[in-house]
């Protein structure tokens, strides 16, 4: 069946290719025609000197099948503006439509960062960390929490938008919360009234530890 595409604005709401003209950013998303799974992520911009719609880079999310040396070589060279181009392998899932994915980052055409992410089924982060890439160490460890949009208001109505953060410590134990443009330390953070009845802690397990990043339920 091959592929067919879609296009989101800047903040990944998805667009009519027709309305591509009006727009200053956008994105062009790729997909498998069978599995319906993202494939490739195009981001553009519009020049504001010469007009011109240039591509910056983007994401590339590999299949067992794929050939992670034979993506960067056909893709790090595309773009301007640094060429920004992450590459997305070793993809997990479970029953909830969750992913898992381990990914390398260039600029420029030279590795600069690795790491691990968690998308859920609308592809918004769940979860991360940055790999070192000398130690290979995880750090700036982080998940997110989106929450019920007729629970929780979102930043400029912005379904992707994280209404909630949790840092965590190389322990895996939260460090720090932010919350409505705030950061708290987790005691503090479950003491504001509003939160104990938005969000009760004891029902919310996946966020008391970075581990394990993706959800098993």
């Amino acid at each position: 069946m091959g592929t067919y595409i879609k296009y989101t604005d800047e903040n990944n709401i998805e667009i009519l290719k027709e309305q591509l003209p009006k727009l200053s950013e956008f994105n062009c998303l790729t997909y498998d025609g069978d599995t319906n799974s993202l494939k490739k992520i195009e981001r553009f911009l519009k020049n504001y000197k010469t007009q011109q719609i240039e591509q910056l880079g983007g994401e590339i999310y590999l299949s067992s099948e794929d050939q992670l040396s034979e993506a960067i070589i056909n893709h790090i060279d595309i773009g301007s503006f640094g060429k920004p181009w992450t590459f997305y392998y070793n993809k997990e899932e479970n029953n909830k439509g969750e992913t898992q994915w381990e990914y390398i980052f260039y600029r420029n055409g030279s590795l600069f960062g690795k790491g691990i992410s968690v998308f859920d089924d609308r592809n918004r982060r769940l979860a991360g960390c940055v790999i070192d890439l000398i130690t290979g160490l995880q750090t700036d460890k982080f998940k997110n929490f989106y929450g019920d949009p007729f629970v929780f208001d979102y930043e400029f109505q912005n379904e992707t938008i994280p209404n909630i953060q949790f840092k965590y410590q190389q322990d895996d134990s939260v460090e720090e919360v932010y919350f409505q443009d705030d950061d708290y330390s987790l005691r503090d953070f479950l003491n504001i009234d509003d939160i104990r009845i938005k969000f009760p802690w004891k029902e919310n397990i996946y966020y008391h530890s970075f581990l394990p990043m993706l959800s098993l339920k």
